[in-house]
């Protein structure tokens, strides 16, 4: 083939690979539209449905002031009532000296200097004073008695044993400020029942030396 030939065939192959291109682009622009599918809406999520129909929290309610505790003091305790003063006042029986002393009660008798103890109790039975007994029925009186060093010896006669007098000490030696007895009645001394009964003090004392002569018990007489 001569080369005018080969050159006349490459144009037409050219012309028509164009023309078929054109003819490919022609007919897409004149082909209709695929038919649109129209798409259903998603149903709503049941998750969300449900949060939305929860209840709603309750708001909280605002915290209440705390309420002051009421704090109730217990009653002032009255005070004991203050034990009258002694009151002491000379006496005299069958030509003796003694001391007489009324002092309400509450009192407690103690030992003026150092000695040595001695407790008696005695009793009025059948008018006699007797000692180691013990009828119902009828008071029993102690006898508190302290002997110094040198001698001197100390009586104490106060009332009735449970319902007028309260024995602290026993027996022995005690030093000065020892507590001998306390007053818990104001019932009259034993001396009211043994020996005279007009005498009303609570308590009598006595006071004698080593060689038997009466002293006076007054500035020994201590309480507290």
């Amino acid at each position: 083939m001569s080369e005018r030939a080969q050159v006349t065939l490459q144009i037409v192959i050219v012309v028509g690979v164009l023309a078929a291109a054109v003819y490919g682009i022609v007919s897409s622009a004149l082909s209709p539209p695929p038919p649109v599918t129209a798409t259903a809406p998603a149903p709503p999520d049941a998750s969300l449905i449900a949060s939305t129909l929860r209840s709603p929290s309750p708001s909280p309610s605002p915290a209440s002031s705390p309420t002051a505790a009421t704090v109730t003091l217990p009653p002032s305790p009255s005070p004991s009532p203050t034990p009258r003063p002694p009151a002491l006042q000379p006496y005299s029986f069958g030509g003796r000296s003694y001391t007489g002393v009324s002092l309400g009660r509450g009192w407690t008798v103690v030992a003026p200097f150092d000695g040595r103890l001695e407790l008696h109790v005695y009793q009025l039975v059948d008018g006699e004073i007797r000692e180691f007994t013990d009828v119902a029925g009828i008071p029993s009186y102690p006898y508190v008695v302290l002997t110094a060093a040198d001698g001197r010896r100390l009586t104490f006669r106060p009332g009735a044993l449970t319902t007028g007098t309260e024995l602290l000490a026993r027996e022995s030696q005690v030093a000065a400020g020892a507590d001998l007895f306390r007053v818990i009645g104001e019932g009259p001394s034993s001396w009211h029942d043994f020996y005279d009964d007009n005498v009303q003090a609570q308590i009598v004392v006595s006071l004698v030396s080593a060689a038997g002569f009466d002293l006076d018990a007054a500035p020994l007489f201590k309480v507290k």
